[in-house]
């Protein structure tokens, strides 16, 4: 197995990452490195492995072939122990937001601190009113999940993501299901949140205007390449010559569909 060697510009190094479900190849070969303080989005239709490609980044699925560092170590290569360790340094939020319906907002945020933290309950306290303050829900903390809007259970997942502080957060499709509004406020507050507390995102999702506004460099991916297509920036992307490329960063419709 390819050593990783430990790079403070890179928290996420993924080399060569092979996936496969059953006889069905998912990711052939995939590798990026992403770095610290940035927002890298994984963008691509549907189908074509940006949510395999996170699950194997959080150490959720282990690949056929390839290495997966974080924090210049490899998930696999290191023991069980060392691995926690490794993706307490992590936060994740999921598509739906991944609340907790029987418990308050406030008890959905401090969850992760009483799993994996020895606080006093003060310490509890002031650790979720602060971290819902950062995304703007420091009123929601007795709130149900069912009580909140699309836009506020999104925040509330993110905020349980943050609230051990990690170095690094992870987002499936945070923008599924929103308005434009509500979108682009969320999309605001993840670069808001990069620049004052030095976040490093990953950001998983084919919405386009999300991508333009909050990407610092992107990885594309095709279905049925089960690759890379090419990675850089959003600007990149714009003069790039491959036709799918060029269609899909345009909203084209696919010929097919066309004629």
């Amino acid at each position: 197995m390819t050593p990783i060697p430990a790079s403070p510009a890179v928290v996420l190094d993924a080399r060569d990452v092979v996936c496969e479900y059953g006889d069905r190849r998912v990711l052939d070969r995939v590798s990026l490195a992403v770095r610290r303080g940035e927002i890298h989005v994984i963008l691509g239709g549907s189908g074509c492995g940006k949510s395999t490609l996170l699950r194997h980044a959080i150490g959720l699925e282990r690949p056929k072939e390839g290495s997966v560092g974080l924090f210049g170590r490899d998930l696999w290569s290191v023991d069980e122990w060392d691995r926690e360790l490794l993706l307490t340094r992590v936060g994740v939020l999921f598509q739906s937001g991944g609340l907790f319906n029987s418990l308050t907002v406030g008890e959905n945020v401090a969850f992760p601190l009483r799993e994996r933290r020895r606080l006093s309950e003060a310490e509890v306290r002031d650790a979720v009113l602060r971290t819902l303050w950062r995304v703007g829900l420091e009123d929601a903390a007795r709130r149900m999940p069912s009580q909140l809007s699309g836009g506020m259970k999104k925040r509330a997942g993110l905020a349980r993501a943050l609230v051990l502080e990690p170095e690094i957060v992870f987002c499936d499709e945070p923008s599924a299901g929103l308005d434009p509004i509500t979108s682009a406020d969320l999309d605001a507050l993840l670069v808001s949140l990069k620049r004052t507390l030095g976040i490093t995102f990953v950001v998983v999702t084919h919405e386009l205007p999300s991508v333009e506004s909050i990407a610092d460099r992107i990885t594309v991916l095709k279905k049925g390449h089960q690759g890379v297509v090419t990675q850089g920036t959003w600007a990149d992307l714009q003069v790039h010559t491959d036709p799918w490329v060029h269609d899909f960063v345009r909203r084209i419709p696919s010929r097919s569909v066309a004629s």
